[in-house]
């Protein structure tokens, strides 16, 4: 199996009232828990709203809006599946795909010479 990262990107949801953000809550746990059961879940977490935007190595935006809304990302999950068609079947069996953008990338399964730490040797 490979890891594939899912970017999820967007505004979704922000007008929503809390009793509909619980529905989505609940459809969205009952998915994790089954990639969890079967074990594909690696991680994942809700972004915060704060942080900066480095334009370049002089200029940071530190007081938003960073992004159009569709660009902001607004979490990640790392998942475990066989191929790309996989993942891609997975990101839209996510209840957050009703309201959100959702990038699928494979991640490299194999040593690179960028990766670090360096081992010496």
């Amino acid at each position: 199996m490979q890891e594939y990262l899912l970017l999820i990107h967007g505004s979704g949801y922000k007008d929503e009232s809390p009793e509909m953000l619980k529905k989505h809550m609940e459809k969205y746990i009952n998915w994790m828990n089954r990639l969890v059961e079967k074990e594909q879940f690696v991680k994942g977490h809700r972004l915060d709203n704060s942080g900066h935007f480095l334009v370049d190595k002089e200029t940071i935006i530190s007081d938003g809006p960073f992004l159009e809304p569709k660009e902001i990302i607004g979490g990640y999950i790392i998942i475990r599946a066989i191929d790309l068609n996989a993942a891609t079947a997975f990101a839209q069996a996510c209840p957050l795909s009703d309201e959100f953008q959702i990038s699928i990338r494979p991640m490299f399964n194999t040593p690179n010479e960028h990766e670090f730490p360096k081992k010496s040797g």
